[in-house]
């Protein structure tokens, strides 16, 4: 009966001869990823050494045939190279990519791009990893995990590691970097926004630098920043009162700042049916429009999320509102909505959020919302006695409400 063929990528029985000086020659035959039997043979002191110094070189073998561009000592910036590229090639968001690219080139080129591939272990990606927690911080840390993740995740697919090192390191426990606390407030009352309002009305900078009527917005609609400048008017449908949040404004090195063609998830790309008072703001603005962006930078363009952030802090410093977030409005329009009797999955949907049930979100249409949830912030301006969008509060209440 004939001997069963060799797959491709074994060998047969390994064989060893005595060789002159006391050293020993194994011998086998390795069926190549060609197809072809061939002859493969190394040299030891002993038979044992010799079979492992032959297996060692068939191990080789097929790692170089099978992952011609990767090997387990191919460097591993060469790999890292090859990752980024198919990053780029990836639907992954511009910003995903341009935080990996800026983690690798900052935090992980140095320290392991000289490295081999087989040199990178456990305890050396472990030891760069808390060397970046310590000197940038833990959320550098946890960028650079996923970065040397994904590259060593390239060595094993091509088939010159068998296991990635990165799926063994620890927890990374807490940052050593010395932290300077920083006021943050990210919740507000109602209240707490009317004299915000009654604050902004009166400050200099704050009409200066179009934060009165963006304000206002924020606490209409609870919108993620860089969703909100990225709204343009053809997407503001004054006839139904709704508004298509449809994008992001990101910044990217190299191309400067332009619109993400999509939100934060496949929740934010929504229709809202927004207040009757938010949109005779958004009326007001449109008469004097010069701008395709219905919040634009001075010059007309897209406004920068993280200046208008800085202009915000601006104006707020020393009031009782320092440290105010813009998702402080998200809190409180979720607030509103939820003391008025609205389902989470309303509220979820008014905001822009994934996270709700498996059956709210494969079962039901999430497309078009907001008519329900505008309904309890219909009056919220109106009902307030002199605080009637476009007054102005005068100097002296500025000067006492900074003082609080």
């Amino acid at each position: 009966m004939a001997r069963p063929r060799l797959e491709v990528g074994t060998y047969g029985e390994i064989r060893c001869y005595p060789l002159k000086g006391g050293k020993v020659r194994a011998v086998t035959n390795y069926r190549d990823y060609d197809g072809v039997l061939r002859r493969v043979e190394r040299t030891g002191t002993s038979d044992t050494g010799a079979k492992n110094n032959l297996k060692t070189a068939l191990r080789d073998r097929a790692r170089a045939v099978v992952g011609e561009e990767v090997a387990d000592q191919t460097r591993v910036d060469v790999v890292a190279d090859m990752w980024l590229r198919e990053l780029d090639e990836s639907g992954k968001a511009a910003r995903t990519k341009r935080t990996y690219r800026e983690s690798w080139e900052r935090d992980l080129r140095e320290p392991v791009g000289a490295l081999l591939g087989r040199q990178v272990t456990v305890a050396t990606a472990e030891r760069v990893l808390r060397a970046i927690r310590d000197k940038a911080g833990l959320g550098s840390a946890k960028h650079a995990k996923v970065v040397l993740t994904g590259i060593m995740g390239m060595f094993v697919r091509y088939d010159a590691l068998d296991t990635n090192p990165l799926r063994e390191v620890g927890a990374l426990g807490e940052s050593k970097k010395p932290k300077t606390p920083a006021a943050r407030l990210t919740r507000i009352t109602w209240d707490d926004f009317l004299r915000l309002r009654a604050y902004l009305a009166a400050h200099p900078k704050a009409e200066q630098f179009d934060l009165v009527d963006l304000v206002d917005m924020f606490a209409a609609v609870g919108p993620r920043l860089g969703e909100f400048l990225a709204l343009d008017w053809p997407r503001v449908r004054e006839d139904s009162n709704t508004m298509l949040l449809e994008g992001t404004v990101i910044r990217l090195t190299g191309v400067g700042l332009y619109v993400q063609e999509h939100t934060k998830s496949a929740a934010g790309m929504r229709t809202l049916t927004i207040p009757t008072w938010a949109m005779d703001a958004l009326r007001k603005r449109r008469v004097l429009a010069t701008s395709r962006w219905v919040f634009p930078s001075s010059t007309g363009g897209l406004q920068d999320p993280d200046n208008t952030r800085k202009r915000l802090r601006k104006v707020l410093a020393g009031s009782e509102w320092e440290g105010l977030h813009p998702h402080a409005f998200r809190h409180l329009v979720a607030t509103q909505l939820d003391a008025a009797g609205l389902t989470a999955r309303e509220i979820a949907d008014y905001l822009g959020h994934a996270q709700v049930s498996m059956t709210q979100d494969v079962y039901m249409n999430r497309g078009t919302v907001g008519e329900t949830a505008a309904r309890p912030l219909e009056g919220l301006l109106t009902e307030t006695t002199g605080q009637a969008l476009g007054r102005s509060c005068g100097r002296s209440a500025h000067d006492v409400l900074n003082r609080r």
